[in-house]
């Protein structure tokens, strides 16, 4: 891997090279063998309000598993999505997004989308708890994606395959 460094003593336009035994991935120059910076998504980290509502949907509502977190100076929870990835919970009560974000679904809106094998028995679901939601059908994909939210204005998409072909808005390409 190349790398330029900041101006600095001893940096001034030196470039640095990485050689990394049997990782490889990217462009490589002559004689240089590159690594990728990482192997897989680890987690995903989301700021809310209030600790306690938050377990309320994830935990009660969404129905994720906890799991042991450090003991950091801050409070905050971690959720195993499967596969090896995470979900943090951390609280920042200083982060309040305005009530239009907070209510409004709108897919440009930042999320994570958790992949299920059934979106119809999950929109089912989340209709059944009375969560509001953003239903469609991708086009392009076919899939299903219910999109909701928790107490902060986090949104959560669930995605996967559909064989509902009424009820559901489809997004076209």
């Amino acid at each position: 891997m190349s790398w330029r460094g900041p101006p600095g003593p001893g940096l001034r336009g030196v470039r640095k090279a990485c050689h990394l035994n049997g990782v490889t991935g990217g462009e490589q120059a002559a004689g240089e063998v590159t690594m990728r910076l990482f192997k897989e998504l680890n987690h995903v980290s989301i700021t809310v309000t209030d600790v306690t509502k938050a377990r309320e949907f994830y935990t009660g509502l969404l129905g994720l598993e906890e799991i042991p977190r450090p003991a950091f100076d801050f409070p905050g929870i971690w959720y195993s999505l499967g596969g090896g990835l995470a979900l943090h919970i951390i609280l920042n009560d200083e982060l309040v997004r305005p009530a239009v974000e907070r209510e409004t679904i709108l897919a440009q809106y930042p999320h994570f989308a958790l992949w299920t094998e059934d979106a119809d028995e999950t929109a089912r679901r989340v209709e059944a708890l009375g969560l509001p939601c953003r239903d469609v059908v991708s086009g392009p994909t076919g899939l299903r994606q219910v999109f909701v939210k928790d107490p902060d204005g986090n949104m959560v998409e669930f995605i996967g395959p559909t064989a509902s072909t009424a009820a559901v808005r489809r997004m076209e390409s």
